[in-house]
């Protein structure tokens, strides 16, 4: 996203204009510095950013798509009133003995199924998780499918992993924090800095040479969904490897995180004797859900390993963002409520990471933010394969055609401070400067000792 450099003469394209720029301003060499940072960032991240965006953009309608491919797990026909949580656990539990019911999702006042996560131990002692789906209506289980199973199942791990675990993670994050770096800094050279012309600026040019007419629909739709596109990455580095284990962690030592998070409380078993039988469901969904003063569309009750001192966990509301909170820890043999915590007990920092996946995935405001979220990722799609092509056609015969290493000493000093800032906010960039720095020492040394 570049914008004519000021104190010289405008030219078609980012690289005329980078390359005519003969006077050492200050102006030209911030200018220089920061087109050498969305260049590389833009063209590292690309390949990364167009298969996260692709499947970031199908992930948006996930809810509307569900029903539509997979009619038989996901639609019911509501009629009269839901059966007993008892029913579903032992309906599922007797249709599916090698697996352990761990949690139970459920919607009120639509068409969509209830579903319930089960795990069990795989041959390589690596958990397996299946998802199965139950007609609350009619008390009988549709249908289910493997966690990575399904479209959406290999939407979401083309979209966290690229299929190849956790270096694919560590990949993704990288990816993701180099292309904030590249939106921001293409947002800086679109600014306009001299009284410019609308077309190329602020209006996409469709007629005149292809180059220019390149240049505009790499630059000036991005501009506009640049705010959107900076929101959607950098609410995904929350489920990130590093970023956002650091986030968790950071709030937790500064005790922002909700005490459901930090120190629950635990079932109790006396001692010297067994386990006794675990509560009702019912009975312990009933306790929790009469806390809440609105009622609530979403819940998600945990269930615990019987034997063990694990805890109900129950949810609700938690993917909307500004529907009422409870969270409520529930001892399983007694069914008491051993904690329970409200929007009013939550800080600032717990309310903010409950809005990150609902900007992330554009269900913040409905179906409204859910099209600019797809807008946003196709956008991200086109200003990374429009830079590629951009730079692909301009680069000399031979040559790489990447802009030239700014001289010693002529960068102002703010922008190794940004850098610096950039690199703690954002760990994978900081990482990856290093290891750029000590691949350029060791081929630094290594041609100086070589003889002559």
């Amino acid at each position: 996203m570049e914008s004519p450099a000021p104190t010289v003469a405008p030219a078609t394209t980012p690289a005329e204009r980078f390359d005519k720029q003969a006077n050492n301003s200050f102006s030209t060499r911030v200018y220089k510095a920061v087109w050498r940072w969305h260049f590389w960032a833009g063209l590292l991240a690309s390949p990364f950013l167009i298969a996260m965006a692709t499947t970031g953009a199908l992930w948006v309608f996930q809810e509307e798509l569900n029903p539509i491919f997979y009619p038989e797990l996901f639609q019911v026909n509501p009629s009269g009133d839901t059966v007993s949580l008892d029913r579903m656990q032992a309906d599922i539990q007797s249709a599916y003995p090698e697996f352990q019911m761990r949690n139970i999702n459920m919607r009120y006042g639509n068409d969509i199924s209830w579903s319930s996560s089960m795990q069990r131990e795989g041959p390589d002692g690596e958990l397996v998780f299946h998802t199965v789906y139950y007609d609350q209506y009619r008390g009988r289980i549709l249908g289910a499918l493997a966690y990575d199973e399904g479209f959406f199942g290999v939407i979401l791990k083309i979209h966290r992993t690229l299929y190849a675990g956790v270096p694919g993670r560590v990949a993704t994050e990288t990816a993701t924090c180099w292309g904030i770096v590249s939106v921001l800094a293409g947002l800086y050279l679109w600014w306009p800095r001299q009284k410019e012309k609308v077309w190329g600026v602020w209006l996409p040019r469709i007629t005149g040479r292809f180059k220019t007419i390149l240049r505009d629909w790499h630059t000036v739709p991005g501009m506009y969904f640049a705010v959107f596109a900076v929101a959607i990455m950098f609410t995904g580095l929350l489920f990130t490897q590093f970023w956002g284990r650091a986030w968790f962690i950071g709030h937790s030592l500064t005790g922002a995180m909700p005490q459901a998070f930090l120190s629950p409380p635990k079932s109790v078993i006396e001692e010297g004797r067994e386990a006794p039988a675990q509560a009702s469901l019912d009975k312990v969904f009933h306790s929790v859900t009469s806390l809440a003063t609105e009622p609530a569309t979403l819940h998600s009750l945990s269930i615990p390993k019987h034997g063990t001192d694990e805890t109900f966990r129950y949810f609700n509301n938690i993917m909307d963002p500004f529907g009422e909170k409870i969270i409520a820890i529930v001892d399983q043999y007694s069914g008491e409520v051993l904690l329970a915590e409200t929007d009013e007990d939550l800080s600032l920092g717990a309310k903010l990471t409950f809005l990150f996946y609902p900007i992330h995935t554009g269900t913040i405001f409905g179906f409204p933010t859910k099209v600019l979220a797809f807008i946003s990722c196709l956008l991200i799609i086109a200003m990374s394969a429009t830079g590629v092509w951009m730079w692909w056609r301009r680069r000399p015969s031979g040559k790489f055609g990447a802009p030239g290493k700014p001289p010693p000493k002529t960068v102002p000093r703010w922008i190794a401070w940004v850098t610096i800032a950039l690199a703690v906010f954002l760990p994978m960039v900081g990482l990856t400067l290093i290891l750029i720095a000590l691949v350029s020492w060791i081929g630094h040394k290594f041609r100086k000792s070589r003889p002559a």
